[in-house]
């Protein structure tokens, strides 16, 4: 389950809309560049008991909106490109409950197959027997109402047709529910686990602030860390079915006070760096949020903000 993992489309605009004077292979090239630069920067959380997400880590330029005005479109001065890679908490005892899951259920494939197997052979011939009446029940039917058709009576023809609904045979009927009663208490058990997970999306972006990295999030300043303003979102949940998880968005910003990346014309656009944000994104539940926020913020305490500082332009 990857909820609340942030996903951030390329630009559209920037393959649409002519460069208007900015080379797009250097904009390529710098995208490209970015996103080895930045990837280097993202903290390892093992120390903090936390494992790599398998999946790989996501890196592209991040979205951005625009004032479309035809030639006169406006964009911001500085694009932003974005990395994040997603850790999991570790949790010994609900490993080992996914982990004999997951046994069950592959032990459950294999009996649902030997059962079929024995179905159909003990029962083959009742089911094509079974199978052939209704089919013989149907064209009976059918013959009677086709005269009804030609004459225009449909009604009369539908009532007919109607009377009779195809039934399964009841024997596979009875073990196919059971299968299926089965497979969904398991799936219902797999869920409820796969929300126990706790999680944290690692993020860095450029040329943002803690307050327009993403519009609906407004954190507050909370002191320093590291020697850098820090920033936290005011904890949320998350309903997963009936289940809550909570949530927390802590933020380092790296760059000069009262930043504002300006508006303007595309291709007056410039390829630098002129800030970044480093995000710690948890996704918790409520008896755990606290020592898994804590983590965190150790984590975010490691991050190199001294190489991130070297790669601002004057």
């Amino acid at each position: 389950m990857k909820t609340r993992n942030v996903v951030f489309a390329i630009l559209a605009v920037l393959a649409a809309v002519p460069a208007c004077g900015q080379d797009r292979d250097a904009m390529s090239r710098w995208a490209e560049e970015s996103g080895k630069t930045l990837v280097r920067f993202l903290p390892n959380a093992s120390q903090w008991n936390m494992t790599v997400d398998p999946d790989p880590l996501f890196s592209g330029p991040a979205n951005e909106t625009y004032d479309y005005k035809g030639a006169d479109s406006l964009m911001r001065k500085y694009p932003s490109y974005v990395v994040n890679q997603d850790w999991w908490y570790n949790d010994p005892a609900l490993a080992e409950e996914r982990s004999q899951l997951q046994k069950e259920k592959s032990e459950f494939k294999q009996e649902e197959t030997r059962k079929m197997e024995e179905f159909e052979q003990t029962h083959s011939a009742e089911m094509k027997a079974w199978d052939e009446a209704q089919k013989e029940k149907q064209n009976s039917l059918a013959q009677q109402a086709d005269p009804l058709l030609k004459q225009g009576r449909y009604a009369e023809a539908a009532k007919i047709l109607q009377s009779f609904t195809p039934q399964p045979y009841a024997p596979f009927k009875e073990l196919a529910d059971s299968i299926d009663k089965k497979q969904k208490e398991m799936d219902e058990r797999d869920r409820a686990l796969q929300i126990r997970r706790r999680m944290v999306t690692f993020q860095i972006q450029t040329n943002r602030t803690p307050t327009t990295t993403a519009p609906a999030f407004h954190p507050a300043p909370l002191g320093t860390l590291a020697g850098h303003p820090f920033f936290r979102q005011v904890r949320g949940t998350l309903d997963m079915g009936g289940r809550k998880q909570t949530l927390v968005d802590l933020a380092v910003f790296v760059g000069p006070p009262g930043y504002v990346n300006p508006k303007v014309k595309i291709g007056e656009r410039q390829l630098a760096v002129k800030s970044v944000v480093v995000w710690a994104m948890v996704q918790s539940l409520p008896n755990s949020i606290d020592a898994d926020e804590a983590a965190a913020r150790k984590v975010l305490e490691s991050v190199d903000y001294n190489g991130l500082s070297a790669l601002i332009e004057p």
